[in-house]
């Protein structure tokens, strides 16, 4: 994953420089000339502002294509990256100077509202950029998220070995912790990172219920201190196993909201284009 800071910062700010010096140039210009009847879309600086924000509409979108390929290119991932991040923002002031600040209720505007929601949460995958990656490495430092699906299965494992030298209801109660396990379920569960009636955690507190009588307070004392241990680390495996989910599923809603409107964005302005030029 690319660290905010190194995309954000690439070439020493340089799409950030571009997009500040390229609107500066457009609002001098747009000041400084006044064509008959008041700036708006049909003006020649009109087309040209609508032009140049189709371009980089367009190539905003390949941004897409260039992160799954591998192919050696004249700008690297984080320059494009950069690029997308400063020259999207740079859209929110080029297309009102292009519409001459006119809005209505119409498809024109429908393709501005669009690309207003896709820079907002453009935003919020920056934030997440610089957000998650460093939550993640707390919650499982040094480890794949493969590992830990692996110690839950060796405590597991563990668990019933220990299990089988107690009574039947310790037993039930520890198979019942493996058997019932999730991780996982339906989006809004995973997006919660929440497991209502936890099998695990309902059976460590059976069990230290059951620590308390006198009946496991002699030789089978320390076989229940080591089940309590072991349910325990269990338990915070999960915590953080169900945690990591949440993230990946925080990132998946931001894709699954940014991408769509990346979509129906372009499909609104290609609709926008033919609008003006069909009846030009």
């Amino acid at each position: 994953m690319i660290g905010p800071r190194i995309f954000l910062a690439y070439r020493d700010f340089l799409f950030a420089k571009i997009s500040i010096a390229s609107l500066a140039a457009c609002v001098l210009a747009y000041v400084a000339y006044e064509p008959a009847g008041g700036h708006s879309g049909g003006t020649w600086l009109g087309y040209f502002w609508g032009g140049l924000a189709t371009v980089i509409i367009l190539w905003l979108m390949w941004y897409g294509v260039r992160k799954r390929s591998y192919a050696s290119a004249s700008l690297s991932l984080k320059g494009w990256l950069s690029g997308h991040v400063y020259l999207g923002l740079s859209l929110l002031l080029l297309v009102p100077l292009h519409s001459g600040f006119q809005f209505g209720w119409n498809i024109h505007t429908l393709a501005y509202a669009l690309l207003v929601g896709v820079v907002a949460t453009g935003l919020f995958g920056i934030y997440f950029y610089a957000a998650l990656p460093s939550v993640i490495t707390r919650n499982r430092p040094g480890q794949k998220f493969e590992g830990l699906l692996q110690q839950v299965s060796d405590l597991d494992s563990e668990c019933r070995r220990q299990a089988d030298a107690m009574p039947d209801r310790v037993a039930k109660i520890v198979a019942r912790s493996v058997e019932e396990t999730r991780i996982g379920g339906g989006f809004m569960r995973q997006l919660s990172g929440l497991e209502p009636g936890c099998a695990t955690t309902l059976a460590l507190k059976q069990m230290r219920k059951l620590s308390r009588r006198s009946e496991f307070s002699g030789e089978r004392r320390p076989q229940m201190l080591r089940l309590l241990e072991l349910l325990s680390l269990k338990q915070s495996k999960l915590v953080r196993i169900r945690r990591d989910i949440r993230y990946r599923a925080i990132l998946d809603l931001w894709l699954v909201i940014h991408v769509p409107l990346a979509f129906a964005t372009v499909a609104a302005v290609a609709i926008h284009i033919f609008v003006v030029f069909y009846y030009w």
